[in-house]
Order: structure tokens, then C-alpha cells, then sequence
């Protein structure tokens, strides 16, 4: 169904100011990795509010992510809209402040709105605005607010695993709306791990300092290049090097200083781009450990992937996503936003650096739903600490036009 609704008509479903309520409300709800439930119910209990048909779906014992669903209750939906709840982990100067949401002029700031509390304030707002049009969809428009994304993606794979698909999804990522991205680079999560042996400072040459030998593989990783390389993604592969720790027993004791450290684990995050796999990145990794133990034969050297559920990374492989730029869901999102906003989308397909991130599209687009990224950003050099409001009205606008061509 072809819709056109003016920004006024928008408007009167869903004034700016009650989208800038939802948005506060989930930026109230701290929602770090692994702990989504609270903000999954306060999801459901509001989409229930507008008579949105919701529900919680149990991703591991006692962690919840919220799914809803407008039209149809059978058949296959038309369009997905899928955004994450977790939050990024907030920095050694956070306040309780964060979580109260305050408006400067066009900018939201608030914690966790960046990434991506705006981009789920879009979708609630666009679904709320579809309902209360009162255009009759005849096909469904599904909602997924899932847990660990940036965990891999386990609650997305957890949704498909329930048989939960579409024809299309949008995934309301911060890339700005001027963007619509189809091809991202692949996040893989692991961890080096060095067994050494424990030893008194004062006999200290009977042990085997995994500290040390973590540092001189560190030192190879880094001046070791993977391979993986495709062109349109310079500068990748990438290995960041996110976490370390270090100490005594298969727990890093930290106690104890007078002995070395028998046990030393390197948190890494490695960007690639495609046609790469991630056993190709696996692969690339297990060789350098394997030439590490080679230099250091009295330490054990592992390659753990995913990394210790401890630490709360990883979880789940997440590859590259290389969807042509020339779809008709890129096609209908460049057409509606200028008709509901003041912004156009500038770039389709790769934009970079926005593009070297790892995201839920890829396991969408693996399941054969035709899928992109399109979201609300902030801008200037505090970005990750804002959203622009007008790009989150022109968000929710644009998926809520996009839903009723879709669906209606």
C-alpha cells in the first residue's frame, strides 16, 4: 500500500515531546549487557499501553527480551524492526545522572541513548503512530527489543531460533539517518589466555611468568598482520586489545603479590571485513598462539573462543553483512524520509567508519530477511553521548511510513 502521511499528520499521532517521554523512560532503566530484563518488561508494559500486542521471551534462566507484533497474528510479517537493549558500558566517570535524560536545544543527552536507547525510542514511537492511524495492516509488523547484542547478537539468534522472521528489517542503529548501511565489517570476541607457572619472588626463576608471556605475545599479535584484507575496508583487520588480568589460580587471584601470576587472559576484539568467515579469523589466531607456545614452551598458550561467559563478552560469532546497497527497502527508506523530515539520505551501502561495525543485520540477512541499518546519531566530537532529537522524530517517522507501505 502506497501511504504518504505529511509531518503534520505525524505529528498529531505522535508529538515530538511524548517521543522525547519515551526515549527518557528508557534512558531511566540502566540496561548494561546481561542485565536487559528490567528494561524488556518497562518495553512490554508500554506496548501494552497502546494496545500493542507484547510479550517477554526468556533468553537464558532470568534474562528476558520483549517482542511485540501489530496486525495479523498469523503469517509471515512484512517488516521487522529490531533494536537492541543493551547498553554500552558506561566510563569511570559516570554519575547516577546519566541515567535523566536532559534536553539541550536539538540534543537529548543521556545515557545509553547513543547506542541505542534513541534508535528503540524510533521504533516504539513508529509502531504507536501505525496504531493509532487506524490503517488496517494486512500483513504483520514485528518488534524485537533483544538482549546481547553486543554479546554477538545471542538474542537476535535467539529469535530466529523461535521462528520469528519477516520479509524485510530495518535495525535502528546510531549511523545517522543520512546513512543506510548494507555491508559492515565482522566482530569476532576472544581471549588469550597464558598458564604459567606460580613461583615466590625470591625463587622466582622456577616459575614461569604468565604476565611476561602475555606480554611477548601481545607484542607478536601486534606486529603480526592476519591477512583478511579487502580493500573496501582499509585499515582492517583490526585487533583491539579491551581487557586484561592477571593474577594467581584459574580465577586471577589478585592476592598474593609475592608470587608471579600463574594465569594471565587478554580480552580481544577483532574487526574484518568480507567474504571473511569467522573460522578464517579463528584460523589466523590459533596459527600466531601456536607460534607463541613455540617461543615460550614452558608456558600453555590457548586461543578461547568465546572467551570465559565470566567476563561477559562474546557469545556468539558475528560475520560481515554484504547486502547489496540497491534494495528496495534502501530504495523506500531514501524515498520516505524527505517526504516526513528535513534530511536526506546521503550514503548507501558502505560508509565508513560507520561501516566497521558489527551488528544484528548479519544474522537477518543470513536467514534470508532483506535487512539494513538506518538510525538516529548524535553530532560533533561528544556524539556517543547524545542523539539529535530531529534525527529521532525523522527515524520513527520514516519506519512508521515504511511500516504502513509495507504492512497496510
Amino acid at each position: 500500500m502506497r501511504v504518504s502521511l505529511s509531518p503534520a499528520e505525524l505529528d498529531q499521532l505522535l508529538p515530538e515531546d511524548e517521543l522525547l517521554d519515551i526515549a527518557a523512560g528508557l534512558t531511566a532503566i540502566a540496561s548494561p549487557t546481561g542485565h536487559e530484563t528490567a528494561l524488556a518488561r518497562h518495553v512490554r508494559k508500554l506496548l501494552r499501553a497502546h494496545r500493542i500486542g507484547a510479550a517477554l521471551h526468556r533468553v537464558q534462566p532470568g534474562r528476558y527480551q520483549a517482542v511485540g507484533r501489530l496486525g495479523p497474528a498469523d503469517g509471515s510479517p512484512a517488516l521487522l524492526l529490531n533494536g537492541h537493549l543493551d547498553m554500552d558500558p558506561l566510563g569511570r566517570d559516570a554519575t547516577a545522572d546519566q541515567l535523566i535524560a536532559v534536553r539541550d536545544g536539538d540534543r537529548l543527552y543521556g545515557a545509553g541513548l547513543h547506542n541505542m536507547k534513541s534508535g528503540l525510542a524510533a521504533m516504539l514511537g513508529a509502531a504507536i503512530m501505525v496504531q493509532r492511524s487506524g490503517i488496517r495492516l494486512r500483513r504483520g509488523l514485528l518488534l524485537e527489543f533483544v538482549a546481547g547484542e553486543l554479546q554477538g547478537g545471542i538474542g537476535t539468534l535467539h529469535a530466529l531460533r523461535r521462528g520469528l522472521r519477516a520479509d524485510a528489517a530495518v535495525v535502528p542503529e546510531p549511523y545517522s539517518v543520512r546513512r543506510v548501511l548494507t555491508r559492515t565489517a565482522g566482530v569476532q570476541k576472544c581471549a588469550i589466555v597464558v598458564r604459567g607457572r606460580k613461583a615466590h619472588t625470591s625463587r622466582h626463576r622456577e616459575g614461569v611468568d604468565a604476565i611476561a608471556v602475555l606480554r611477548q605475545t601481545l607484542d607478536l599479535l601486534d606486529s603480526t598482520h592476519l591477512g583478511l584484507v579487502n580493500h573496501d575496508f582499509p585499515t582492517l583487520p583490526r585487533v583491539q586489545i579491551a581487557g586484561l588480568i592477571a593474577g594467581r589460580g584459574e580465577g586471577h587471584v589478585l592476592s598474593g603479590i609475592s608470587y608471579l601470576a600463574d594465569k594471565a587472559t587478554a580480552l580481544i576484539d577483532v574487526r574484518y571485513p568480507p567474504p571473511y568467515e569467522p573460522r578464517d579469523v579463528i584460523a589466523a589466531l590459533e596459527d600466531l598462539v601456536e607460534r607463541a607456545n613455540k617461543r615460550n614452551p614452558e608456558a600453555v598458550i590457548t586461543l578461547d573462543h568465546p572467551p570465559d561467559p565470566a567476563f561477559e563478552v562474546g557469545g556468539a560469532d558475528m560475520p560481515p553483512m554484504d547486502e547489496s546497497p540497491d534494495s528496495v527497502l534502501v530504495q523506500d527508506i531514501a524515498e520516505i524520509l524527505p517526504q516526513v523530515s528535513n534530511y536526506a539520505v546521503t550514503e548507501t551501502g558502505l560508509a565508513l567508519p560507520f561501516s566497521f561495525c558489527g551488528n544484528d543485520t548479519t544474522h537477518l540477512s543470513r536467514a534470508g530477511i532483506e535487512c539494513c541499518l538506518f538510525g538516529p546519531r548524535g553530532a560533533g566530537p561528544d556524539t556517543e553521548e547524545h542523539v539529535l532529537i530531529s534525527e529521532m522524530v525523522a527515524c520513527a517517522r520514516t519506519l512508521a511510513v515504511l511500516a504502513l507501505r509495507r504492512c497496510g
